[in-house]
C-alpha cells in the first residue's frame, strides 16, 4: 500500500480496532476516531492511536451531524487530505457517508467504506489505489 491517509470512525469497536491494526500493518497513515464521547471509548482510541502511531485521535458523537462535519474537515486538514474513510460504527448514519464523500472529493477523490471485516477493508483500499 502506498501511504494512504485513512480516517477510521468507530475505532473503539472490535471491528474498528481490527481495521486500524490491519491498515497500520499495511503502512497507512491513520486518524482514529471513537464514534461516541464515552470516556472509556475515548481512552481506548487514544491508547490504540499511541500503539499504532496514528497521526491523530479523538472522540465524537457520530450521531451528531455537525460534530461529524467538523471532525472530518479537521482530520483532512491535519493529514493533508484523505484517501479513505472507514465507517466501523455499525450505526449506518447517512450523514457520515455524505460528509465523508464530500471531504474525499475535496482531497481529490478517495474511498468510503462501511467496515464488515478488516481484511475486506485493506483489500478494498489497496484495490482502489491500483
Amino acid at each position: 500500500m502506498t501511504t494512504e491517509r485513512v480516517l477510521v470512525l468507530g475505532a473503539e469497536s472490535d471491528l474498528g480496532r481490527a481495521c486500524a491494526q490491519a491498515l497500520a500493518d499495511s503502512g497507512a497513515t491513520l486518524a482514529l476516531i471513537a464514534g461516541t464521547t464515552e470516556a472509556e471509548a475515548a481512552f481506548a482510541v487514544k491508547r490504540l492511536a499511541a500503539r499504532l502511531g496514528a497521526r491523530t485521535s479523538q472522540a465524537i458523537d457520530a450521531s451528531n451531524e455537525a460534530a461529524v462535519r467538523v471532525m472530518v474537515r479537521q482530520v483532512s486538514k491535519h493529514l493533508g487530505g484523505l484517501d479513505a474513510v472507514i465507517d466501523a460504527t455499525g450505526a449506518g448514519y447517512p450523514h457520515v457517508e455524505t460528509l465523508a464523500r464530500r471531504e474525499l472529493e475535496r482531497s481529490g477523490g478517495g474511498t468510503f467504506l462501511v467496515a464488515h471485516s478488516a481484511e475486506d477493508i485493506v483489500d478494498a483500499i489497496e484495490g482502489s489505489a491500483s
